[in-house]
């Protein structure tokens, strides 16, 4: 095993292409006992077989058998689990780019840990959130939804949890996977403010309201963080002017478009160019300010 882990941490050798016999070695050392370190001084080695947030039961070598202990959370002091360097070098791995590497790796460390999550410290549960950032570059996007259901409730604080959430509610949008975004969203609208860092959630579901030709419900969301934006930049904010011209366009009130254009000058915001759904709301826009300047007389 001790060859095993100096070939790993050379970081020459990717995950997916290590021979046989040493990924036997990484799972082998990932299926060890864990060590359970009770209030009372205790320790105790065995395999988790049932967890919840208040229990867990513990299958310990016994003689030639085993036996089951069960265990009250406020016992346990802290849980050891085997393989504790690998979630180092997978962050190394993902810090040199070596995504796939990265993936493959923490799927098994995540696999090891899951059932465990919920009496494990929450610095483990913010460790996974790395694994979401992954899987959500993955073919597999969708994963991301259940692992990062698994790892919220252990994670205190606030912050990190929005920004979890804001990550994969913006990854599914820009994949186009819009049928697993819609509900992220509504509930991103539902428990978020208008005035808050980011209007991603109101920009998100009024993006499909409009796909469904429902203008109105589409120009009420994207107003709400226009009417309520604090003086501090807000994130999505100009994608939200963008999608409240389309809805204006779309309801045929263009003077209504005009202005809010203008007004989103007038706060120098800048258009999101990046994002093809608003390309064509930009060039209808331009077109009907193209022909206010043409009808306006020239001075001479």
């Amino acid at each position: 095993m001790a060859i095993a882990v100096a070939i790993l941490l050379s970081g020459r050798a990717s995950l997916a292409a290590l021979p046989e016999p040493l990924l036997a070695g990484i799972e082998a050392e990932l299926e060890q006992a864990i060590t359970l370190h009770l209030e009372n001084g205790q320790q105790l080695r065995g395999h988790a077989v049932e967890v919840n947030s208040t229990q867990l039961k513990l299958a310990s070598a016994e003689g030639s058998g085993e036996i089951i202990y069960t265990f009250d959370s406020e016992a346990i002091a802290r849980i050891e689990v085997p393989g504790e360097s690998y979630k180092t070098l997978a962050l190394e791995w993902m810090q040199a780019g070596r995504q796939t590497d990265a993936l493959e790796l923490m799927d098994r460390l995540y696999a090891q840990r899951v059932n465990l999550i919920p009496l494990l410290p929450p610095a483990e549960s913010h460790f996974f959130v790395y694994y979401v950032h992954l899987i959500l570059r993955s073919p597999q996007p969708a994963r991301a939804i259940g692992v990062s259901d698994r790892i919220k409730p252990q994670i205190a604080n606030e912050d990190a949890i929005h920004k979890l959430e804001d990550d994969v509610l913006d990854s599914y949008y820009i994949l186009q996977l819009y049928a697993a975004a819609k509900p992220l969203a509504r509930d991103w609208v539902r428990e978020r403010k208008p005035y808050d860092s980011s209007a991603l959630g109101y920009f998100v579901l009024g993006m499909e309201h409009l796909r469904s030709g429902e203008p109105e419900a589409a120009l009420e969301l994207a107003l709400r963080p226009i009417v309520f934006a604090a003086p501090s930049p807000q994130d999505k904010l100009p994608d939200c002017y963008a999608l409240a011209i389309g809805a204006a366009l779309q309801l045929r009130d263009v003077p209504y478009a005009k202005r809010l254009y203008r007004e989103m000058e007038a706060r120098s915001l800048v258009w999101p160019k990046d994002n093809p759904e608003l390309g064509p709301i930009l060039n209808a826009i331009q077109q009907h300010l193209k022909k206010d300047e043409d009808s306006t007389p020239s001075q001479t």
